[in-house]
């Protein structure tokens, strides 16, 4: 077994060497998903001040001069809440439908009549018009309830203060709201980002990794290498480790810049972060051979190879949190490496989680790869058989 074993390190030695012969792709392996990591974080970062309050971009149309429709209508528009301008319908509608901003609350002719309402009295309502363009739903929903928060503190105060004083029309409770982490873990956007966009470029690396030994099964440096008196399954498993440990190696590298650039922390246990880590290095190499198996030629192999990887790391919350996913998406994506190497880094990064609770992730994940290795090295090892016998 030690023979073996000297077998394998020496094969994944010669791997790092021709890596790091051509030093600037060596450099670009590692340059890559940082330059990924940091372009997702800028998009997507956030205010990291707590007390700081998200506004919704939003115009405001007041076809009705009534006083009590203008108060409301200022009163919203001043709220801390949105970042609305007051604007013509014309205008409003132009800009939303360009998406500048993509909402406008547009208080209709006739809403006036609500300054006369009682409670239990019937009839028509006045009605407030919410225009959104079509990609931005979930904006429209916010604004339907802000101004209806508007609209009901206007009532109150109109209809209660002659009765009940100032004091009578103040909420009678506070809203509390708190990040549901670990008690040493704080959001950071980045901190997803750059989590994702490692599992994303470990695919990718393992997929040229596969590609290469697919080459290389096609020139004669295959035929000697085959020659020698050295076990199938150690060549494969000199491949698996070269991979590996140079997949290790990028993971460190890219939270390495994402500490000293952009904060990104490990706010959990560091053993299950560097199991999860080790797991994920490993599904990339594990990947790769699977690739080289059953790959066929280098083109279709590359075409599939990126589709099936850029669909698994959207499924599996690479991207964007798995939340904005359809719920069917999101039971899918339990079937997905992905899907639990990002809840693992998930919990042992801005979620504070300990060593059990990476556990799970890193026993899925491990899992995978451990499937993905028996089919591939089964595979290799039966093509090889037709090829010494000729069949193939």
């Amino acid at each position: 077994m030690r023979r073996q074993l000297t077998l394998i390190l020496a094969l994944a030695a010669k791997d790092w060497s021709l890596f790091l012969a051509d030093k600037r792709g060596a450099l670009l392996a590692f340059l890559v998903p940082v330059v990924l990591a940091s372009a997702f974080g800028l998009i997507f970062a956030r205010p990291s001040d707590k007390t700081s309050t998200v506004k919704l971009p939003l115009v405001v149309v007041v076809e009705d001069g009534g006083p009590f429709t203008r108060s409301v209508a200022e009163d919203f528009a001043a709220g801390v809440r949105v970042e609305a301008e007051i604007v013509s319908r014309e205008e409003a509608d132009k800009r939303v439908a360009d998406r500048r901003p993509g909402v406008a609350v547009v208080f209709p002719v006739g809403f006036e009549k609500l300054s006369e309402w009682r409670p239990g009295c019937g009839g028509e309502l006045p009605r407030v018009e919410i225009r959104h363009n079509p990609m931005c739903g979930s904006e429209g929903q916010w604004a339907e309830g802000l101004v209806s928060e508007a609209v009901m503190r206007k009532l109150a105060k109109d209809k209660l203060s002659p009765v009940m004083g100032e004091a009578g029309t103040r909420m009678p409770f506070e809203v509390h709201t708190v990040e549901a982490t670990g008690a040493h873990a704080g959001f950071n956007s980045y901190t997803h980002s750059f989590s994702g966009m490692t599992l994303q470029y470990l695919l990718f690396w393992g997929m040229e990794s596969g590609l290469l030994l697919l080459r290389d099964r096609r020139r004669s440096v295959w035929v000697r290498l085959r020659a020698a008196p050295v076990p199938l399954w150690v060549v494969l498993m000199g491949k698996a480790v070269s991979t590996a440990v140079i997949a290790f190696l990028q993971v460190m590298t890219t939270f390495a810049f994402g500490y000293v650039a952009f904060g990104v922390t490990i706010g959990g246990s560091w053993a299950g972060f560097l199991l999860l880590a080790a797991a994920a290095s490993l599904l990339a190499a594990a990947t790769g051979l699977l690739v080289a198996a059953v790959g066929g030629t280098e083109a279709r192999a590359r075409s599939v190879c990126i589709l099936v990887i850029l669909g698994v790391s959207m499924l599996g919350g690479l991207w964007l949190p798995s939340f904005v996913l359809p719920g069917w998406a999101r039971d899918l994506s339990l079937s997905l490496p992905t899907t639990w190497a990002m809840r693992g880094f998930d919990a042992v990064t801005w979620q504070g989680g300990g060593l059990l609770s990476s556990l799970p992730s890193v026993s899925a994940v491990a899992g995978f790869t451990a499937l993905f290795l028996a089919v591939a090295v089964a595979r290799l090892m039966s093509s090889e058989a037709r090829r010494r016998r000729g069949l193939a």
